[in-house]
């Protein structure tokens, strides 16, 4: 975690531009490990459900699109924890938002086009 620099924990509409599923794999990263705000669950059950169709179950919609295992949800929670581990070992602070942003980047890049770097 050292060597590579946090996203940014600000929001960022230049990185959505044009990839609107890289906010919807985001904020079913923040759920998995427990961080997405109600209002916000309610708002990605909407795009999902009117994008992808799919029942209440949004992160089954998800999964089944991105052809995820459902075990891909404990998966994240661990490497929540463990970079939860690594970030207080250095001092530092890994917040919510900049860790989804870091598993986007770093396991799925390939799903979106080029992901921008903050200025």
């Amino acid at each position: 975690m050292e060597s590579i620099p946090l996203p940014s924990n600000d929001a960022e509409p230049a990185r959505y531009a044009g990839r609107p599923l890289l906010i919807v794999l985001e904020n079913y990263i923040l759920d998995c490990i427990g961080e997405l705000s109600a209002d916000k669950q309610s708002l990605t059950q909407k795009i999902v459900q009117g994008t992808f169709g799919g029942g209440d179950d949004w992160k089954a919609t998800v999964r089944q699109q991105l052809q995820f295992e459902p075990k891909i949800e404990d998966a994240f929670r661990r490497m929540w924890e463990h970079n939860q581990r690594i970030a207080g070992e250095h001092d530092q602070t890994l917040l919510p938002t900049q860790f989804a942003k870091m598993v986007a980047d770093q396991n799925f890049a390939q799903l979106f086009p080029a992901i921008p770097r903050g200025k």
